[in-house]
């Protein structure tokens, strides 16, 4: 270090790899160990760094490093799909960069560094980054929660090789590495293409909103409900996939809804173009995670509904409507449905390239199934379905904790995925009314009252907007119901536009009227004023544990302890 220095913790950087290392002080010719640290605590762990805090007066250090059995196999090589570069474990560990921290919490800089008995040139890269290193470190220059998966993943794309989380198809994964190529393999490049897919859905949710209601005010509605929504925010900002699952979402919904609104108004001849669309992008999403599937269903089903609805209209047999119900557009459809499963395959090209063989991609569509219908175990982040819109779960946690750092001054930065309350409650709320509404307007109740089988439905074009956000709400949001796996508060990413657009049509409804604007105002206002106030445990921001608890609004709201 170039003189003694009062040197409080050591970082190490770790790439991959696992091992361990025991830590000395003192001079060349006199060492006394300050501590020993696990250089890779969990398998998974990958690009993250461990600190060990050794509290020592001295000019050297002395770092004994014992490489461990470390799998870099793919995910699924010890189910049966084995890939062409699998390699039985063993002992191996990355150092990419050493860091010190003085008792000032300031960063110490290491002047030279040399092996034992060895002229290792490549010592030197521990050290040759000490300009750009954080001390103390966040999240900002490592992987956190899932990164280690999909942002790994991306830098195998990058390099030509097998990915090393199998668990979801490979399109979110080949976005990231695009980033990788062009900003570098750096928490900037695996993270920046989600910021920019995540911006992208503002004007996204402005079109919908204002095909979905016909005004400006419908548009700018939903677009900022949407933009100040907390998971919406901190899904953008890490290397995963889900930003670009609901992207695609939104896509596919804004054409379908296109389509949707135009058959409902001028019949079955309309342009197929929107639809077609609107399936591609159905594909694209499909082709990054598979639970876009669900939304997609309620479309599908609006249409089914649509179809049939014209169908009882026409005169002939039972023979006759079957046939018509399978008239033009829908062979077509099936033709669409098609290209998007040759969509999907086709993004499996690089896997295949980098050595798989197409039958091995097949058998991993299998062994992806069972890997997540047999995810059935539970942790304290966790949470099951019903209580991902109220936010609250008694003996458990809602928000799901991605990062937490301990910083010195009893400061964090810690960084969790929920939902704004005012976006998410009341939004919420107008659904359910909205729901209500629905089941008012079709009949249903008339029917069961009156105990008649046949039940005249009495909805109107007028009330396609509250059709489509409840269908495609509760498609989202219910099919969780059924499912054994573990789930988590960012499994409702998919139905918050929704929940937007649900608060949207009661803004637009009553926009006109005096009370209807000042209501409106003070809507956005309190949920840009709840943004304000979360915006250090949905972003990372260093901020005193007193600020942090004081935002625990109830027992299973955790974000630091």
């Amino acid at each position: 270090m170039g003189s003694i220095q009062q040197v409080k913790t050591v970082y190490f950087w770790i790439p991959s790899g696992a091992g361990n290392t025991t830590i000395s002080s003192g001079t060349l010719d006199s060492w006394n160990s300050v501590g020993s640290l696990n250089l890779q605590p969990a398998a998974t762990n990958y690009q993250v760094f461990v600190s060990l805090e050794v509290n020592t007066n001295t000019q050297y250090l002395s770092f004994n490093v014992t490489p461990t059995d470390y799998d870099s196999r793919p995910m699924f090589s010890t189910s049966g799909i084995t890939n062409p570069s699998d390699k039985e474990p063993s002992p191996f560990i990355q150092i990419s960069e050493i860091g010190l921290q003085s008792q000032n919490n300031e960063q110490i800089k290491i002047v030279s560094i040399t092996g034992e008995n060895t002229t290792d040139s490549t010592l030197t890269k521990m050290i040759d980054e000490q300009n750009s290193l954080q001390i103390p470190p966040t999240y900002v220059q490592k992987m956190y929660f899932d990164e280690v998966y999909f942002a790994r993943s991306a830098e195998n794309y990058l390099h030509h090789q097998i990915p090393d989380e199998r668990t979801h198809p490979p399109l979110g994964k080949l976005m990231q590495a695009s980033g990788l190529a062009v900003f570098g393999d750096t928490p900037f490049g695996w993270r920046i293409f989600g910021v920019i897919f995540g911006t992208l859905m503002i004007p996204l949710m402005y079109l919908l909103g204002k095909k979905l209601f016909g005004t400006w005010i419908g548009g700018f509605s939903a677009a900022f409900l949407f933009s100040f929504d907390f998971m919406h925010f901190t899904m953008a900002r890490i290397g995963t996939a889900d930003t670009y699952v609901v992207f695609f979402s939104l896509l596919s919904q804004l054409f379908f809804l296109i389509y949707f609104m135009n058959v409902a108004k001028n019949g079955w001849k309309t342009s197929i173009v929107p639809l077609f669309l609107a399936v591609i992008f159905f594909g694209l999403g499909f082709s990054t995670k598979w639970f876009t599937l669900f939304g997609a269903a309620g479309m599908f089903f609006l249409l089914v509904a649509l179809r049939l609805r014209d169908v009882k209209k026409l005169k002939g047999t039972l023979s006759d409507k079957y046939v018509a119900f399978f008239n033009y557009p829908a062979l077509l459809l099936l033709g669409f449905i098609g290209i998007t499963i040759g969509i999907y395959f086709v993004t499996y090209i690089p896997d295949v390239l980098a050595g798989d063989s197409w039958g091995t991609i097949f058998n991993l569509q299998n062994a992806m199934f069972s890997f997540h219908s047999g995810l059935t175990s539970d942790d304290s982040f966790s949470s099951p379905w019903w209580s991902w819109p109220f936010m609250v779960r008694p003996g458990g946690n809602v928000p799901r904790w991605f990062d937490i750092t301990y910083l010195p001054n009893n400061v964090n930065s810690t960084i969790s995925a929920f939902g704004n309350p005012i976006v998410w409650w009341i939004g919420f709320a107008a659904v359910v009314v909205l729901a209500g509404m629905v089941v008012y307007k079709s009949g249903i109740l008339q029917g069961i009252s009156s105990r008649k089988r046949i039940i005249k439905f009495n909805l109107k074009q007028t009330d396609l907007p509250i059709i489509f956000i409840t269908v495609v709400f509760f498609f989202s949001w219910l099919p969780y119901v059924i499912i054994s796996r573990a789930t988590y508060t960012y499994h409702f990413y998919l139905s918050v536009p929704l929940l937007c657009l649900a608060l949207t049509y009661f803004i637009n409804k009553y926009w006109e009227k005096p009370f209807g604007k000042v209501a409106a105002i003070a809507v956005f206002a309190a949920t840009v004023g709840m943004f304000i106030a979360f915006y250090p445990v949905i972003s990372g921001m260093p901020v005193s544990n007193d600020y942090i608890h004081n935002l625990k609004w109830f027992q299973s709201w955790f974000f630091a302890p």
